[in-house]
């Protein structure tokens, strides 16, 4: 991008940005409240000196002045009351309260049952918002509404608030919007904007709205600007508007309806539109429109539907559905980030249906119907799963992917045989598999698979724990078109296998009196294990091939394995003088390596294996560390190591460090630092390193300063396919405007 275009932009985004401020409204959610009946208030008045007027039916009360009723209270230094009308006047350090919001002012006029009045030298201050409403004279006009010819509003404390803005003819609704006209937007002392219109929310409760808009510039996109429109539909639904302008891509429209039938059934669709205007016709000018690890793009018809939904059914069942569809590999590499991008959405589905979404980098995408009943030992489930093959679909090749409709699975957790001392488990399923277009492999057909597992727990003497197990399977495929390599083609298949384990181990503890200030005793549970695991060989040559379970290699393991639990224990006093005890499972080391019996007699080199190390360690809630390592005895080198670490304040600093490495394949890696600077100014970077390619994957760097009344936040981030520059300044109680991620 030329620097007239830059400056071009700039001046736009400038202009816009501030006039949006005054010009649209965010939304607030609360809840609700319901009004108080009027008829059965009963008033009560208490001050130094009252006295009645009863011709007027009158109180007139001085000094400390206090009325009450309801959920109102009016206090005052002098306060006229009618008994018949429910009028008072009230002048000196009035103070009226009304559920969460005040007014105070220098005198007022109000009539307690309608909540209408005067009031004068005034400022009202709605506390779900912070936000205060001044005015010379304000007029009360019900129960929610105020009107003031000239005034201000802010939610900043002081006489001299960071930021305010002033008008004329101010209207405010509570649960609704407020309006002025000739609006001057102030920094402190300094006027800085003038709008002659001003709209502004004043809510407690989820309303429809414009949202905070997303403004961004980037290499790929340009100047770049996402509104949102929230829009409460009903109770139990509602649903967001999205609006993507990016000068250099075009318009991007997105919608997500959200909703909730029940405790157990709710959903969401998301559905993302772009005519781009860019494509990669294969030139030098326009690779950068498609990603090195992706085929050429040339559609300019763009979109993404993902969807989830849990849904119950009768007797216990329940059904899950997620599907996944998007329009081209390049599109969720390109939109990870923003409103609708991939990481916000994988986000919300994790958090609100506990199902995530298959990778960014995935072209083959997974779409799922679940049926599922579960009962305390038993669970049945019936699935069908369509996987879209993006790259094929879009390539218009061959698609051989395995399609499973359905499958169906009815399996039983370890359980206890009757009175017996063994014990079982229990998996069968059912699958029907489908390929789309194929030459070389299989169309279609089904397989049963039937496997019980019987154990027997028992004691070595008084230290050691032993228990054998025994598996039988039989498995039976069905096909129409599939011959095997002896020339057979009988559509019924069999398969016949068993396998042994055992298992040896004990457990050793010992405690540690400790007494620092962190923990008094530390528990150390030391776990010695030995594994044997044998499956026979059996020839496969003449079975259907369509996943790897078709084919289960011959097995003859053993696994030696070496556990570390750490547990301590802390001590606190409770209010009435008791001991309280915490106790932490704050480490875990485990070292394990395999043993094939099978390669030593075959004579084969190398039966062991690697050595692995697994290594979790989080003392205190401001430590945590990760480790995995594979170690191989034969090259005396490290194959694999992986190790993060997080370090943390009382301040919120914190480093966090990984990295990743294994041989001859990846070594990268990842650090961050958060830095707090001074009381609500805080930073970060984060840099991202490929070392084996010696390149830059992310560099990213930010900065936020929150006030009680405003927050600033600025980020830039740089990386291989992009760069891009983003910020956001919110002032509470209105909104704002800038980045949203």
């Amino acid at each position: 991008m030329s620097n007239l275009l830059q400056k071009k932009y700039m001046h736009i985004f400038v202009i816009f940005t501030l006039f949006y401020i005054l010009i649209f409204p965010n939304r607030f959610a609360a809840a609700s409240y319901l009004p108080e009946n009027p008829e059965e208030i009963s008033w009560h008045i208490s001050a130094m000196t009252v006295t009645f007027d009863q011709k007027r039916d009158l109180y007139i009360a001085e000094d400390n002045v206090v009325i009450t009723g309801g959920k109102t209270r009016l206090e005052a230094d002098y306060v006229e009351f009618s008994n018949k009308t429910k009028d008072a006047f009230a002048r000196g350090n009035v103070l009226l309260i009304s559920r969460e919001d005040s007014i105070s002012c220098n005198a007022m006029t109000l009539n307690l049952i309608t909540k209408k009045g005067f009031i004068d030298k005034g400022t009202i201050f709605i506390q779900k918002n912070n936000f205060y409403i001044s005015g010379e004279n304000i007029q009360k006009t019900g129960e929610s509404t105020y009107s003031a010819k000239k005034g201000s509003i802010t939610s900043c404390e002081g006489e001299i608030p960071d930021w305010k803005i002033t008008g004329n003819n101010i209207k405010v609704t509570i649960e609704g919007y407020g309006t002025a006209t000739n609006t001057v937007f102030w920094a402190k002392k300094l006027p800085v904007i003038y709008s002659p219109y001003l709209k502004f929310p004043v809510k407690r409760k989820r309303q429809t709205g414009f949202l905070l808009p997303k403004v961004t510039s980037s290499d790929r996109r340009g100047f770049e600007l996402e509104q949102p429109l929230f829009l409460s539909i009903s109770k139990n639904s509602d649903a967001t508007v999205y609006a993507d302008y990016m000068s250099d891509r075009g318009v991007k429209l997105g919608t997500e309806f959200r909703y909730i039938l029940d405790k157990k059934t709710k959903g969401s669709m998301n559905f993302d539109f772009l005519d781009d205007e860019k494509i990669d016709d294969g030139t030098n000018a326009t690779e950068d429109y498609s990603f090195s690890s992706t085929p050429q793009r040339t559609n300019e018809d763009r979109f993404w539907f993902r969807m989830k939904h849990d849904q119950d059914l009768p007797d216990g069942f329940t059904a899950k559905l997620d599907i996944d569809v998007v329009s081209d590999e390049d599109y969720l590499h390109e939109f990870q980030d923003g409103f609708t991008g991939y990481r916000q959405t994988k986000k919300y589905f994790e958090k609100e249906f506990g199902r995530s979404l298959d990778e960014y980098d995935d072209y083959t995408r997974q779409n799922k119907l679940n049926i599922n009943k579960v009962w305390s030992n038993y669970a049945f489930n019936i699935d069908a799963i369509w996987y879209d093959n993006v790259r094929a679909r879009r390539q218009n090749t061959e698609d051989t992917t395995l399609q499973t409709l359905p499958a169906i699975m009815f399996n039983a957790s370890r359980q206890q045989v009757s009175n017996s001392k063994l014990f079982y488990t229990l998996n069968n399923g059912y699958r029907s598999f489908y390929r789309q277009d194929t030459t070389d492999t299989l169309v279609k057909g089904q397989r049963a698979n039937i496997y019980p597992k019987i154990y027997l727990p028992m004691k070595l003497g008084r230290a050691f724990h032993f228990e054998p197990s025994l598996g039988i399977r039989e498995t039976i495929w069905h096909t129409n078109d599939f011959t095997d390599i002896y020339g057979n083609s009988d559509s019924l298949r069999t398969r016949h296998m068993y396998d042994i384990g055992a298992t040896l181990s004990t457990k050793l503890n010992k405690i540690f009196n400790v007494q620092n200030n962190f923990v008094d005793k530390i528990l150390h549970e030391l776990i010695p294990k030995l594994e044997y695991a044998y499956t026979p060989h059996v020839t496969q040559d003449d079975l259907p091939f369509f996943d790897d379970f078709d084919r289960i290699e011959e097995q003859n393991l053993i696994t030696w394995s070496l556990t570390n639990n750490f547990i301590s224990r802390s001590v606190s006093m409770t209010p009435e003088g008791e001991e309280k005890f915490q106790y932490r499972d704050f480490a875990y080391v485990k070292i394990y390596q395999d043993y094939d019996i099978n390669k030593e007699k075959d004579n084969e080199p190398r039966p062991f294996s690697d050595i692995s190390l697994e290594l979790e360690f989080n003392p205190y809630k401001f430590i945590t560390l990760y480790m995995d390592l594979d170690w191989s005895p034969y090259d005396d080198r490290i194959n694999l190591f992986n190790i993060s670490n997080t370090l943390k304040d009382r301040r919120g600093d914190a480093l966090t460090t990984e990295y990743r490495f294994e041989h001859d394949q990846s070594e990268s890696i990842y650090a961050k630092i958060a830095v707090n600077l001074t009381h609500g100014l805080n930073s970060y970077y984060s840099i991202e390193q490929n070392l084996m390619e010696e390149e830059s994957i992310e560099t990213k760097a930010g900065l936020s300063l929150k006030r009680p009344c405003w927050i600033f936040d600025f980020y830039f981030s740089q990386s291989s396919n992009e760069n891009s520059v983003a910020f956001m300044i919110t002032l509470n109680g209105i909104g704002g405007f800038g980045t949203n991620d």
